[in-house]
């Protein structure tokens, strides 16, 4: 049996730091006031499951304890333990989530319990119920049999229909802390005669993120030859040590290049994994934080610590988790040069771009010679002189040479093809285009169609749109018109109508 099954709480006397939940449930019992549905909710491993369990036996219980616990000695207790007592079901509705699941659940309800007292049924992860099974179950729930009661349990408080809370009775499960970690583990490993080492527990607490059963499949996992020792954690976790964390962060803070690359090397020399580096130090980071508040690297602290939050939110999207850490790190360190370089061409581009297309370029003897140079060629000088791939010239002035004339009907035809866009389109038949100086107005006639084109994802297809099929960004201007009369001055002023 492992220790987490060995430990497992079974009586409210064992059970830990849910103090206020126990003693809640053993006062409803001393006072026959208990409910027909109970709604248990918090996060993994927090014991509500368990208590759930502790519930079940506590209510069939044919002799209860001067303390108000389950005896665990009578048939029902003992039946319960060895999973054969049929009037106490477990559902996991991860797998049981449909109406045909629900309906044969209150079907077999109305049935009475064969040995206990009450039919008890024990129903976990109740948030992946559909809507529909949820309404199915909603009149059960709130008037259900006499001989049945209901032990919801979720982790997702906010996908249960309000309609199910109000009939219930609600419990919610605090986090447990990492000082109750340890003093469990440490309880176990007195138990099991287990050396254990604190800062090992210290360790496993925070791995675990507070979750007890992680925890104690951890402690049992690395307790090897009835010891726990926190070099054996680090080693096989590939975890570093406090000293490299510390040293690493000084190269870090002290923008010294070389230093960095050869952390970085050594790190992916050891293969650590980099979601448990980054957890390892950015626990480390916040001990600095609140240890050097007043310190003049509190800023530069601050800034690698949100750059470190960033790394770790985009773990999931990259295909190589090392390469983004290392990329990252050196970002952070020539930030300044790169703030620097972006600083410099965005001026340069403004300065160019707030320049007439006329400029001088060189002037002989009296005679003033005025060179027309496109805007489009300074930007490509620019693009050499500060090693940049990509300048995007949004100067209203700058035309692409290969632009398209505009065409409705292509503009039209390419809509269509776009799936889930045919909207677009009726409300854009229905409306009046005049294309005129890079300019598309669409005059709308109704209210309904104004708001369907006004939306920022709606103006942004158009113009990505346009884009593609006629090699220029015109600008969208939406106009809500709705006297026909109009019409006629409107168009008589344009110099292009569609």
């Amino acid at each position: 049996m492992s220790l987490y099954q060995k430990y497992r709480p079974r009586d409210f006397d064992s059970l830990v730091w849910q103090d206020f939940i126990k003693i809640s449930l053993k006062n409803a019992l001393k006072q026959d006031k208990l409910v027909w549905a109970y709604l248990f909710y918090g996060s993994r491993g927090t014991g509500k499951t368990t208590t759930a369990r502790i519930l079940a036996k506590w209510v069939n219980c044919l002799n209860l304890t001067e303390e108000g616990n389950p005896c665990l000695g009578c048939t029902n207790c003992k039946a319960f333990e060895n999973g054969e007592l049929i009037d106490i079901i477990e559902i996991d509705w991860a797998s049981n989530w449909l109406v045909d699941d629900i309906r044969d659940l209150i079907e077999k309800a109305q049935f009475q319990p064969n040995f206990a007292k009450y039919k008890i049924y024990i129903i976990d992860e109740v948030h992946m119920l559909s809507k529909w099974a949820f309404n199915a179950l909603l009149k059960t729930l709130e008037e259900p049999p006499k001989h049945v009661k209901f032990i919801l349990a979720t982790t997702e408080i906010h996908k249960i229909l309000d309609t199910i809370i109000s009939r219930t009775q609600r419990y919610d499960f605090k986090k447990i802390t990492e000082n109750d970690i340890v003093e469990r583990l440490r309880f176990i490993g007195h138990s099991e005669w287990i050396n254990v080492e604190e800062d090992a527990l210290k360790l496993i607490a925070r791995l675990s993120k507070w979750w007890l059963r992680d925890a104690i499949s951890f402690f049992e996992q690395y307790s090897i030859g009835w010891s726990l020792k926190l070099d054996y954690l680090k080693s096989n976790l590939q975890l570093v040590w406090d000293e490299f964390l510390e040293w690493f962060l000084t190269n870090i803070t002290s923008y010294d290049y070389s230093k960095v690359i050869d952390n970085l090397a050594f790190l992916k020399d050891k293969w650590i994994d980099v979601k448990i580096f980054l957890e390892e130090f950015i626990y480390f980071l916040h001990s600095k934080i609140t240890e050097t508040i007043s310190w003049n690297n509190f800023s530069v602290y601050m800034d690698l610590y949100d750059g470190l939050i960033d790394i770790y939110s985009k773990l999931k999207s990259v295909p190589n988790t090392f390469l983004l850490l290392e990329f990252s790190i050196i970002k952070f360190l020539k930030r300044d040069e790169i703030n620097v370089n972006s600083n410099k061409i965005s001026e340069e581009l403004t300065r160019i771009t707030e320049k007439p297309k006329t400029i001088k370029k060189e002037e002989k003897k009296e005679e003033e010679i005025k060179v027309e140079v496109p805007v489009k060629t300074i930007v490509k000088e620019i693009k050499a002189e500060f090693k940049v791939e990509e300048i995007q010239d949004n100067a209203q002035e700058v035309k692409n040479e290969n632009a398209r004339e505009f065409e409705i009907g292509t503009f039209f035809d390419s809509i269509k093809k776009d799936s889930w866009k045919w909207f677009i389109l009726m409300s854009l038949k229905s409306s009046k285009l005049i294309y005129k100086n890079w300019k598309l107005k669409i005059f709308v006639s109704t209210d309904f169609n104004f708001n369907k084109l006004s939306t920022p994802e709606i103006k942004s297809y158009l113009e990505t749109k346009l884009n593609e099929l006629f090699w220029f960004r015109a600008e969208i201007e939406l106009i809500l018109e709705k006297n026909d009369n109009s019409w006629n001055d409107i168009i008589n002023d344009a110099m292009s109508v569609f």
